[in-house]
C-alpha cells in the first residue's frame, strides 16, 4: 500500500501499520480514524465502515504504548481474588472484562489465597507498576491500605462483603437475605438440627451467610448450636473435612447448609462414602451456583450468586471511576440472590 507514511510490507521484517496508513487506505483524515477508534467524537457511518475496512485489511492494531503516553492511562486494571480454582471467581471476572474489554482495557487476575502477606504484596504493586483500577475480593486487608491506591490516583472497587470500608465503591450479593431463605426451606420441612460449613478467608462472605442461618434459626425459635457451625476451606475438601466433623457429632444434623457450592460438593462427596441418602436422610445446600451445581448426583439445591451480573457492575464502577465520569461519593450496590431448588434439599 502506498501513502504518506511508506509501504507496509507483509512478512518477515516488516513495519508495523499506523494510523496514518489506515487513514490512507481509507481515505479520510488521521484525525477520523482517532475518532472512530475512540469513540469520542461523532463520526459519519460512511466514514466508520471504510476505518474498519481498513482496518480488517491492514490488520492495525492500536499503539497502546502512544496511548498510554497520551492520555496518561496504562489501560490495564487489576483484578485481585482468594481462589481463581472456584469456578465463582472466572464468571465474575468474565462480566467485568465483557464492561472493560469493549472499552480497551486489558484485566490481570491476581490470586491471593486469602492471604494477608499476599493481599498486600498485590495492592503495593499496583501503586508501583502502576494500574488505572482495582477490583478487590480483600479478606484480610484493612481499609487504610485502600487509601493508599487512592492516594495514588487509583480508584477501587470492592467485590463482596468483604471488608469494613468507608473508602472506595462496593459492590456484594445479599447473602444474608439468600442463606435465611435456604434455612427457612428447611425449617419449613421441619427439619430443625441444620448444620452449617462456612469457609475461612479472615473476614469473608461466609459471615453474612452465617447471619443469616443464625436470623432464620431464632425466627423459628430454633436454639443456635454451636457445635452445628465448623469452620473449614472454601473448597471441595473443606466440605469433606467438615461434614465429617458434623456427622461424627453424637447427635448429627440432618441437614446442612454450606458456605459455598465448591463445600457442598465436598459434602456431597462424604454423604455418599457413608451411604447416605440425599435428602430423605441428609439435605445438602450450597450457596452460589457454579456451572458444577447442576451437574452433580444429586444436583444442588442453591442460593444463587449472580458473579457475572457482580463483575459487570464493578466494571461499570470502575468505569466510571478511571475515565472521571463520576466524581462523587463512595457507591455501595447491593444485588439480591435468588434460591433455587434442585434435588439435594
Amino acid at each position: 500500500m502506498n501513502g504518506t507514511s511508506g509501504t507496509v510490507t507483509r512478512g518477515r521484517g516488516r513495519l508495523r501499520p499506523g494510523i496514518t496508513d489506515v487513514a490512507d487506505l481509507a481515505g479520510v483524515s488521521a484525525t477520523t480514524v482517532s475518532h472512530t477508534l475512540s469513540g469520542r467524537r461523532a463520526v459519519s457511518e460512511a466514514s466508520r465502515v471504510k476505518v474498519l475496512a481498513a482496518i480488517s485489511e491492514l490488520g492495525y492494531r492500536p499503539n497502546q504504548t502512544a496511548a498510554s503516553l497520551r492520555t496518561q492511562r496504562t489501560y490495564t486494571v487489576a483484578l485481585i481474588i482468594p481462589d481463581i480454582t472456584n469456578p465463582y471467581y472466572p464468571t465474575v471476572a468474565r462480566g467485568l472484562q465483557d464492561v472493560l474489554g469493549p472499552a480497551g482495557y486489558l484485566s490481570v487476575i491476581c490470586n491471593t489465597d486469602g492471604d494477608h502477606d499476599v493481599e498486600r504484596d498485590y495492592l503495593e504493586q499496583m501503586v508501583s507498576r502502576p494500574v488505572d483500577g482495582v477490583v478487590i475480593a480483600a479478606f484480610r486487608t484493612e481499609p487504610a491500605q485502600f487509601k493508599t491506591l487512592l492516594d495514588a490516583g487509583i480508584p477501587v472497587v470492592m467485590l463482596g462483603d468483604t471488608s469494613d470500608t468507608d473508602v472506595s465503591d462496593q459492590v456484594m450479593t445479599d447473602d444474608r437475605t439468600g442463606t435465611a431463605e435456604a434455612t427457612r426451606y428447611l425449617l419449613d420441612q421441619g427439619i430443625t438440627r441444620i448444620g452449617f460449613i462456612d469457609g475461612e478467608f479472615g473476614v469473608g462472605p461466609g459471615d453474612q451467610r452465617v447471619a443469616g442461618y443464625h436470623d432464620a434459626l431464632l425466627s423459628y425459635g430454633v436454639r443456635i448450636d454451636p457445635d452445628l457451625l465448623v469452620t473449614t476451606d472454601y473448597t471441595r475438601q473443606g466440605g469433606v473435612d467438615g461434614l465429617t466433623c458434623l456427622l461424627n457429632l453424637p447427635d448429627p444434623p440432618r441437614a446442612v447448609l454450606c458456605a459455598n457450592d465448591l463445600i457442598a460438593i465436598g459434602a456431597l462427596d462424604v454423604a455418599r462414602d457413608r451411604g447416605l441418602q440425599v435428602p430423605r436422610q441428609l439435605a445438602i445446600v450450597g450457596f452460589d451456583d457454579i456451572e458444577a451445581a447442576a451437574m452433580v448426583t444429586p444436583p444442588l439445591t442453591t442460593v444463587v450468586n449472580p458473579g457475572y451480573e457482580l463483575g459487570r457492575t464493578c466494571g461499570q464502577l470502575l468505569l466510571s471511576r478511571i475515565t472521571e465520569d463520576f466524581t462523587g461519593p463512595r457507591r455501595q450496590i447491593v444485588i439480591p440472590t435468588r434460591f433455587i431448588t434442585r434435588s439435594s434439599a
